[in-house]
């Protein structure tokens, strides 16, 4: 019996991440609100629509949908402004995951940090900046898992979609070169457990890309 309800829990779970995923991967390629249907997901998962329905009821308790009764689950796009107030949070988010992922970190923990940026140098990431952009993300997510704080993983997922605009930041910035030597500072922090500079790098890194963001849109604003 704890068997099979444990086998109906699991298969919950690995619905939920697919539906997930999915339907992250359509936030930034949208402009304008979209339906997302239980019937086209549960058929391209290949199971029934009981799993992805509890699915979509929690991505709707995350904000990542917005349910309507009797209408189907709306995806809405990830507006400018949203991103920046998201970007302003996470100075404050990332600068205490790093602190405390200085603390927490083992040794095998940051060879798995500088293993997500290997593939990478400044000569390649040009014609690598995709791939790059998918490391960045999975570093970030890391380093909120070392902090060990179940309260930030969960604020961490409930916002960490409103990064996902439209147009890919790493890329419209030209950021790349400046984003791994920031990457790679802070793994030395990390590894020499120093709290403080962690932090710190992490505000920084942070920071700059809200900077970037802001003058980019500035710079759009004065050609129109």
């Amino acid at each position: 019996m704890e068997s099979k309800q444990a086998s109906k829990t699991s298969l919950r779970d690995e619905v939920y991440e697919s539906v997930r995923s999915r339907v992250l991967g359509m936030v930034g390629q949208i402009d304008a609100p979209v339906r997302v249907r239980e019937e086209e997901l549960a058929k391209q998962l290949g199971v029934s629509r009981t799993p992805v329905r509890e699915a979509f009821l929690r991505l709707g308790e995350e904000g990542i949908l917005n349910i309507q009764p009797r209408k189907g689950a709306l995806l809405m796009p990830v507006t400018r402004q949203e991103y920046l107030e998201w970007l302003k949070l996470r100075e404050e988010l990332e600068a205490f995951a790093a602190k405390e992922a200085a603390l927490n970190a083992s040794q095998r923990d940051v060879d798995a940090l500088r293993a997500i940026f290997a593939p990478f140098t400044e000569a390649n990431l040009d014609e690598r900046v995709a791939e790059y952009a998918a490391a960045n993300v999975a570093f970030h997510q890391a380093i909120i898992k070392l902090a060990a704080n179940s309260l930030l993983e969960k604020v961490w997922k409930s916002f960490g979609h409103k990064q996902m605009l439209r147009t890919k930041t790493i890329e419209r910035l030209n950021r790349a070169r400046c984003s791994l030597r920031e990457h790679h500072a802070l793994i030395d922090a990390i590894e020499a457990r120093d709290a403080a500079l962690a932090a710190e790098l992490a505000r920084q890194h942070v920071h700059g890309l809200l900077e970037q963001t802001l003058a980019a849109h500035t710079d759009q604003a004065t050609e129109v």
